[in-house]
Parts: structure tokens; C-alpha cells; sequence
């Protein structure tokens, strides 16, 4: 049987909350709306895939990777209820292993990137910085860098500290885009001064009016900086949020 027969009735697995981390560098993203077709498509996707550079948005998974548009119908619905989902999906000659996740528009592929290493240095690096952020007292989220455009960037890591504050588990916010902490009275123009620095890949502070998952609200001051790679490439965003008095209001 060829690969990508076998990929289509591979087993699922649970997502491996290890590191705790949706995708790392070298991983690639596909996002897709709910009538499959590509919204987001970064480069290390295409690499991965061995695609050439014809994939673009506006393009049809089920036409340019059918065995993945196969894997989705039959996950998608368990990755949007239960959180991400693992599993393996033929491509040419081989199996890649993929995480599917929920977005706000649909759903997200993560192609996981061969990680060769005889040390486990990568590994170990990851799990100290794990520790670290789980020991640390503000709320810490990462998102992707891109896309700008709706859904925007994609949470692929939130801290113990920032699910207490919120009341979401890991699987709820994973995937999604951080609107999902914003309300009805989340300030518009505190929002477009985030925006307009993160349009120029600028570190900025703002207070918010967000909102946890029972629909409670509470202020936070938030800080976020652009992360680059050793290419010097914007590749995230980490935004560290804390508690704090709502403006104008004295102590």
C-alpha cells in the first residue's frame, strides 16, 4: 500500500503537551477556512511540503494535497472540540507528522520539521524555557508573527499564569488568535495603536479591558515585542500581560 493510502487511516494521537508549544521554528503553517481553502501559507510550509512555490492562497487543499483534505474531514471536528490533534499524513514517498488545530476562520495544519539532533540539545534548550515561563508570575502568550490579516497571528504558546488569569485550558486557546480574550468594551483604539506598532514590527505597551472565559472582564497592562530568528527574521510575537487598576482610576 502507498504512503498516502496509509496516511488516511493512520491513527490519531494526542497531542503531545510535552513543551506545550503549537509549533516550533522550523515548523511550518497552513491555515484554511471551513470550506478548505488556504488563507495563510507560510514558506516553511512550502518547504516542507516540496511543493513548488505555485501554492498560494486562494488555493484548494483537496487539490494541491488531497490525502491532507482526507486527514482534516475526519479530525477537524475532535481538533475543534478536544484541542490540537497529531497525526500522519502521506506526501510524495514519505509520512509527515502534522498537528490540526481550530482557528478562528477554520482550521491550521502545523507540518512538524524533522528535528535531528544526537544531544537532544534542541530538546533540552525547550524544556528549560519551558520551566522557566511556568514558574513565571505575569501572563506570557506567544503568537506567530503572521498573518497580519484576519484571523492575524495564532497563539501557539500560553503560560500556566496566563490560562489562571483567563480560565481557558491550553486546548481552547491554542490556534485561536488573541481576540478571544477581547470584548465589547475592549478599547478600538488601544487595539489599532497594537496593531499599527505590530504593523511595523515594534515593541509596544497598551492597557486593556479583556475578558476571561466566563465572560468576567478585568485591566491588564500589556507589553509585546517581535522575536526574530538567527536570519534575522521576525518569526513571533510575545506578549506579557499583568493585572493592573483600570486608567484614570487613583489607588
Amino acid at each position: 500500500m502507498a504512503p498516502a493510502d496509509t496516511a488516511t487511516v493512520a491513527p490519531r494521537c494526542t497531542w503531545d503537551h510535552s513543551a506545550d508549544f503549537l509549533l516550533l521554528p522550523g515548523d511550518g503553517l497552513i491555515l484554511a477556512n471551513g470550506d478548505g481553502v488556504i488563507t495563510y501559507f507560510d514558506l516553511r510550509a512550502r518547504q516542507l511540503m516540496g511543493r513548488e512555490p505555485g501554492c498560494r492562497c486562494g488555493d484548494r487543499l483537496d487539490e494541491i494535497w488531497p490525502e491532507l483534505a482526507e486527514v482534516l474531514e475526519e479530525h477537524a471536528l475532535v481538533a475543534g472540540r478536544s484541542g490540537p490533534v497529531v497525526t500522519r499524513v502521506g506526501i510524495g514517498d514519505r509520512l509527515r507528522t502534522v498537528n490540526l488545530f481550530r482557528s478562528d476562520c477554520g482550521i491550521g495544519i502545523v507540518l512538524l520539521a524533522d528535528r535531528c539532533d544526537a544531544n537532544g540539545t534542541f530538546h533540552q534548550q525547550l524544556l528549560m524555557h519551558q520551566r522557566i515561563l511556568q514558574h513565571v508570575r505575569d501572563a506570557v502568550i506567544v503568537t506567530t508573527a503572521e498573518p497580519m490579516a484576519a484571523p492575524g497571528p495564532v497563539i501557539i504558546y500560553a503560560n500556566p499564569a496566563a490560562l489562571r488569569q483567563t480560565g481557558y485550558r491550553l486546548g481552547e486557546v491554542l490556534g485561536r488568535s488573541p481576540r478571544i480574550f477581547q470584548g465589547p468594551d475592549t478599547d478600538p483604539a488601544a487595539l489599532r495603536t497594537l496593531r499599527e506598532a505590530m504593523r511595523h514590527w515594534q515593541p509596544a505597551r497598551q492597557k486593556l479591558l479583556n475578558y476571561r472565559k466566563d465572560g468576567s472582564s478585568f485591566w491588564v497592562e500589556i507589553d509585546i515585542a517581535p522575536l526574530e530568528d538567527s536570519d534575522g527574521w521576525y518569526t513571533y510575537w510575545v506578549s506579557v500581560q499583568r493585572d493592573c487598576r483600570r486608567p484614570g482610576r487613583s489607588s
